[in-house]
């Protein structure tokens, strides 16, 4: 995909309910309440994090370019889609920003070391400038290089080889393949930066750093499917083993104990409202999860109902048809509604 595409992408699925910002957000992978529901309401979780370090001046870019395309009117805060947009068909994608959560770099980062370290040590230069000066990846790069026992040449042609088996099996252009490659340095040979991969292709820097990802993202899934020894290796805390994030694991954890939501939030001295936010992230992954201890099935069932009826996940239009429901109440139906539910 390009990256007006995710862009586009988003607003399709949120179709003018959420604020300008909301895609940026969520794009960045910010850990708010709002961005971490909005995943489970809009089925978002492809995009989620994609591109941590966004600038904000190359999103609202892509928004300039896709109103003057005629695909978005944008108001003071709102986004509404244009007829051509509801019907502009856009294609599939491989990223899986909510499974990885950025990780992907840090196997892009640990890949570039390794590599050039074989690369250098095959033309018998043992000292060089490692191209990642981040000490955790030069520490775990050390261990695992040991362990693989690299000098030999027999691992060497083996993790070339299943370095490039693996990325031909990956379903994707032959043009997004080769950004990685190009992003490889070795022995008198510098990895590509993003302007100048960016000007060989034609195409925006932002452009080809959402190719690489979603690539990175398909490659990771073949990796984990058809386990290369010597890449597999190299996934350790890579991939995300839970959909919550750490705080919310420990908020399940005391709540399962018998605290309360109010007794939690006392206990790790944090607002309701972000305890809330946790039993909302719960009640999005976790298809036991149960509602009753915060409304009775009766609220439960109007708020889905009014959210249908009036094809709608805004909190604000739902709390003015059902005014005894808390917007807490309403967060927690939604979510669960989100996760098929």
């Amino acid at each position: 995909m390009r990256f007006d595409e995710v862009v586009l992408a988003i607003m399709k699925a949120v179709d003018g309910q959420r604020t300008i910002s909301s895609p940026y957000h969520l794009i960045k992978g910010k850990k708010s309440g709002q961005t971490i529901q909005d995943i489970g309401y809009f089925n978002l979780h492809p995009f989620f994090g994609v591109l941590p370090k966004l600038d904000k001046s190359d999103y609202l870019a892509s928004v300039s370019r896709l109103q003057s395309a005629g695909l978005l009117e944008v108001g003071d805060e709102q986004v509404r889609l244009t007829s051509r947009a509801v019907e502009l068909p856009l294609p599939e994608t491989a990223l899986n920003g909510w499974k990885y959560r950025g990780n992907e770099s840090r196997f892009f980062a640990r890949l570039s070391l390794v590599v050039q370290t074989m690369s250098c040590f095959m033309q018998n230069q043992t000292r060089f400038d490692p191209v990642v000066a981040d000490e955790t990846v030069q520490t775990w790069v050390r261990s695992y290089l040991q362990r693989i026992r690299f000098r030999d040449t027999d691992v060497q042609h083996a993790f070339k080889e299943q370095l490039e088996n693996s990325l031909q099996v990956v379903e994707a252009e032959s043009w997004q393949k080769d950004i990685i490659i190009e992003r490889l340095s070795g022995f008198n040979i510098g990895g590509l930066t993003w302007d100048q991969i960016a000007m060989r292709r034609q195409i925006l820097p932002i452009d080809a750093k959402i190719a690489a990802v979603e690539v990175m993202h398909a490659w990771l899934d073949v990796i984990e499917e058809i386990r290369p020894a010597l890449l597999l290796a190299m996934l350790e805390d890579i991939v995300q083993q839970s959909a919550l994030t750490e705080s919310a694991k420990r908020t399940q954890s005391l709540f399962d104990r018998g605290f309360s939501l109010e007794q939690i939030a006392e206990l790790r001295q944090l607002k309701t409202s972000t305890i809330e936010d946790h039993f909302v992230e719960l009640a999005m992954n976790d298809r036991a999860f149960l509602y009753t201890p915060f409304m009775d099935r009766a609220v439960y069932k109007k708020i889905n109902e009014i959210s249908a009826e009036l094809k709608t996940m805004r909190l604000r239009d739902i709390k003015e048809h059902l005014p005894e429901a808390s917007y807490f109440q309403i967060r927690l139906a939604l979510a669960m509604r989100g996760a098929g539910k």
